[in-house]
């Protein structure tokens, strides 16, 4: 599912029109919305979401007399709330977003290649199911990212819209058919239709891909 930038961006406008002064049951709505943002934008474990949750904490075991545990903890999620939507409005996300898809993919790759040095036949088919679920991989977050296609629809129909997008060019595109039989191939262990040359080719396509849309 594409990522939906504008969506998200839409609902911290929201939240930054109420103001600091609300109710108990508007602060906590203020913080579920701010966790959920931090979620999908850095995940449970990043620094972002730890230092959000930590503020929560100390905001919450306040004394009474020194504020208003519900006030603070509004202004402290409408702070996380606005730091999100700028940097959803600036394209970091984004940019964060494709990079770390490039690292993975091209740690997969290099895996995959040492896995194809052993010269043997079952080396070859365990690098192809990489390299080729690489392949798809790749080629439906390109859609996703660079092109903005939703759902999931067939390979040859994501390559379509590559080439629409502007995504893929020139000889480009008909490479990139060319890899849908070994990926079929691959996938369905289908072994005798399966070469080593395309293999490396494969992987070399991959690559090119990544330095140009995810580095």
């Amino acid at each position: 599912m594409k990522f939906d930038s504008a969506a998200w961006i839409k609902r911290a406008d929201e939240f930054s029109m109420r103001g600091h002064s609300v109710s108990q049951a508007g602060a906590s709505e203020a913080v579920q919305f701010a966790t959920s943002i931090l979620t999908a934008l850095y995940g449970q474990k990043s620094p972002q979401f730890e230092r959000f949750s930590a503020g929560c904490d100390a905001i919450s075991k306040m004394k009474p007399g020194t504020g208003n545990i519900a006030m603070e903890l509004n202004r402290h999620a409408l702070g996380t709330i606005a730091n999100c939507k700028a940097e959803l409005e600036g394209g970091l996300i984004a940019n964060l977003r494709v990079q770390v898809t490039g690292e993975v993919l091209s740690e997969l790759i290099s895996l995959a290649k040492e896995i194809l040095n052993e010269k043997t036949d079952s080396a070859r088919n365990v690098a192809a199911v990489m390299i080729a679920a690489s392949f798809e991989d790749l080629t439906r977050r390109m859609a996703v990212e660079l092109a903005g296609l939703a759902g999931r629809p067939s390979m040859q129909d994501v390559i379509t819209a590559l080439k629409d997008a502007g995504v893929l060019k020139g000889g480009e595109v008909g490479t990139a058919l060319s890899f849908l039989k070994f990926r079929n191939d691959s996938l369905h262990a289908d072994w005798a239709n399966v070469s080593r040359v395309q293999v490396e080719s494969c992987a070399a396509y991959i690559d090119a891909m990544l330095v140009k849309h995810f580095s």
